[in-house]
């Protein structure tokens, strides 16, 4: 009997565990997975162009790096160093007076920016901590006690609205950066008194109100199609509570920003068709992690009917799983996966539709972010340090792209072991498969996968491993059959990337293999006269090659990518004049990635 026992048990400790994948149950269009250059971004913007770009190809490319789909820019609101000692924390303004500008400011970040643009990124918000200090009530940047409800002085609305169109119209027109979204008031109910050693605000929401009402009018009259993205709100609560103790002191209202603000019959028609708000405080493992997303669903439930989406807008850990809080930089997959956990649960229970990270470089010694640099306390130091929590994000990022859907997956939803989530294409060629094992065994899966129609199928997957172990940073796999049993490591991260085949021959890739090198070969490089650009494509992969400037600007459309796979450029833009001598990039775009390579011209 004990031995029949213990080959019962044996049997089923090794038994796979079934995740099942329905295509057929969709849920929340994604509009884009992000971070913000909040405020790294101006101090390691003085390092040299190379330095630069192993930061920018970290974060943006879908080649080299995790393939951010969208990125937020920080307005700054003028140097305060009288209440900010932090010197990474208060950041430079183009504020000068009413029309009136200094656009040499924000260089650092703007190189950033452009750096983003190049690499693909198509979803740009523009968000601002606080007016420029010469609007406010103390003339600083952050508030300080005997302030009112906010610090933007009275009847400052209008202004304020002015200078950011100016800027938003600026960017637009002379740096061809359009942003999609203008984000006027960040984490609204907290007081911000200068305890807090950086630049913020608060508002309460009948100054959130007169704000969208004068910047929305600003928008409409200068033709800015910059949306209004309210409120990013600092937790998960005050979506549905009131923040009593801010109305007490201020007497004004601050929270429950659903009924407040997002469903005000006053503005509903002036905002962005989301909401944005924060995970902070709401990531405690046993009574918050799920018990906070699925009180705060019910509310969220009827604005996501009508229409709306949640955009999670800004989170790294300040509390943590256990409440230990955010003290000590740590770049192994443990806060990588406590981070992951975050990320499914404000996707699969929230419906978030976007998902940024706080800060893409930190120099703390702290778990804020994706990049870190010692450069703050050594300026001779100017590496970017990758963590694991870098390629945890990539497992979402580089694979689940703008108009991805999430679809349905039963079987794996435990927040001590087996977590996944599925998506499928904007083009519905492809299935993306993000699983989680935060458990400390091996852990072995088979996934089914239904509802497809007609002869559409998926036979094949294709595995990129995020673990401890070095190396595994979105590390290719072998590819496995749809019907093989797969391992998934201990502490470990899987994406599974699949093309939805056609026995017609529709979108079926069976026989191409992807390369695995580099997309494009430049050569000469530098060159003179004329360069050669190779391709490195499937003979029917599609695309586009073209050449941008440093600053993000279009020079030449090479045209689209079939089965020609040697182009030249001659050095001339799209109007045929000769361009100077100088660093250009040379881009490839196709349905699966973007490439970026750097070519010099010497005339």
């Amino acid at each position: 009997m004990k031995t029949l026992l213990f080959l019962f048990s044996a049997a089923v400790a090794s038994a796979a565990q079934l995740i099942s994948v329905d295509v057929t149950t969709t849920f929340q269009t994604i509009d884009h997975f992000g971070a913000s250059d909040c405020w790294s971004m101006q101090k390691i913007g003085e390092w040299d162009e190379a330095e630069k770009t192993k930061a920018a190809d970290l974060l943006f490319s879908q080649t080299k790096g995790i393939g951010l789909s969208g990125w937020r820019f920080n307005l700054g609101g003028g140097i305060n160093t009288r209440t900010i000692s932090h010197p990474w924390r208060t950041v430079q303004t183009f504020y000068v007076g009413p029309h009136q500008y200094d656009w040499t400011k924000q260089a650092n970040e703007r190189w950033f920016l452009q750096a983003a643009k190049v690499r693909g990124v198509e979803q740009f918000t523009a968000f601002v901590n606080s007016p420029p200090g010469k609007m406010n009530i103390n003339g600083l940047t952050n508030c300080t006690d005997g302030l009112g409800s906010t610090n933007l002085k009275n009847g400052y609305e209008a202004q304020f609205a002015l200078y950011l169109v100016d800027v938003l119209k600026h960017f637009r027109d002379e740096w061809s950066i359009a942003f999609d979204d203008i984000s006027p008031v960040n984490e609204p109910q907290w007081e911000w008194n200068n305890g807090s050693n950086q630049e913020g605000n608060r508002a309460s929401n009948s100054d959130i109100i007169g704000i969208v009402k004068a910047l929305y009018a600003e928008l409409q009259k200068q033709g800015v199609q910059t949306k209004i993205s309210i409120v990013e709100s600092g937790d998960l609560k005050s979506w549905y509570i009131a923040n009593t103790s801010m109305q007490a002191k201020y007497g004004e209202k601050y929270g429950g920003y659903l009924r407040e603000l997002i469903g005000n019959e006053e503005i509903a028609d002036k905002i962005a068709p989301h909401f944005c708000g924060h995970s902070y405080w709401s990531d405690r493992l046993e009574t918050q992690l799920v018990q906070d997303r699925q009180r705060a669903k019910k509310f969220f439930n009827s604005y996501l009917k009508d229409g709306r989406q949640y955009w999670m807008s800004e989170y790294c850990i300040l509390d943590g799983p256990d409440g230990a809080g955010g003290h000590g930089r740590d770049l192994s997959i443990n806060t990588a996966l406590d981070v992951a956990r975050v990320i499914h649960y404000d996707l699969t229970i929230l419906n978030a539709s976007a998902w940024n990270w706080w800060t893409a470089v930190s120099p703390e010694d702290y778990k804020d972010g994706l990049l870190y640099t010692n450069y703050k306390n050594n300026p001779s130091d100017h590496s970017v340090i990758e963590s694991k929590t870098l390629w945890a994000f990539g497992n979402y990022s580089r694979f689940i792209r703008p108009g991805a859907k999430r679809i349905a997956v039963t079987g794996a939803d435990d927040k001590t072991s087996l977590m996944a989530s599925g998506y499928i294409s904007a083009g519905k060629d492809k299935i993306i498969l993000v699983v989680l094992n935060v458990s400390r065994e091996s852990m072995p899966i088979t996934l089914q996968f239904s509802g497809f129609t007609g002869t559409k199928n998926l036979h094949h997957l294709a595995p990129f491993l995020t673990s401890n172990t070095p190396g595994d940073d979105l590390r290719p796999l072998s590819p496995i059959s749809t019907e093989q049993e797969f391992s998934m490591p201990a502490r470990s991260i899987v994406t599974f990337v699949g093309d939805i085949q056609n026995a017609d021959g529709i979108n079926n890739r069976r026989d191409q293999k992807s390369p695995a090198g580099p997309l494009l070969a430049c050569y000469p490089n530098p060159f003179n006269g004329e360069v050669a650009i190779r391709l490195t494509l499937p003979v029917s992969e599609m695309g586009r090659l073209a050449i941008f400037n440093l600053d993000g600007r279009l020079v030449s459309d090479l045209g689209e990518i079939g089965e020609r796979k040697i182009f030249h450029w001659d050095g001339r833009d799209s109007h045929g004049e000769p361009v100077g001598s100088g660093v250009y990039y040379c881009r490839i775009r196709t349905g699966r990635a973007i490439e970026v390579q750097k070519i010099a011209l010497i005339r």
